[in-house]
């Protein structure tokens, strides 16, 4: 996994995605960037919960950060999407226009030294 941090490679192309913070925010953003799946910064606490009833996300040892490995592959992440809105669980904004994540800087990412 180190190896694969330090080249810069998500892994996304081997059916998980390793990624250097667990914050929701982070996860759902990074997985939405990843794959060009279309969602809005409030599905974040939906998509960990999917993760986690899915058994897709794995915690992983980091030193100054808390990484995860996020198992799963873009078809498989649009189905849980695709379910999500007909079930309700979430909704497309009601208004058109560009969608604004929240800036994350990487003290949002990494753990801060005290």
């Amino acid at each position: 996994m180190s190896e694969e941090f330090a080249s810069g490679n998500m892994s996304s192309n081997r059916g998980r995605t390793l990624l250097a913070g667990s914050d929701k925010q982070f996860v759902w953003a990074s997985i939405a960037h990843t794959f060009g799946i279309p969602g809005v910064p409030e599905w974040a606490d939906w998509f960990a919960d999917e993760l986690n009833t899915h058994h897709a996300l794995s915690y992983a040892l980091g030193i100054g950060c808390d990484p995860v490995i996020i198992k799963g592959e873009k078809e498989q992440f649009l189905d849980w999407l695709s379910w999500g809105v007909e079930s309700g669980a979430v909704s497309f904004p009601t208004q058109t226009g560009s969608i604004r994540w929240p800036g994350l800087s990487l003290e949002d990412i990494f753990l801060r030294a005290e």
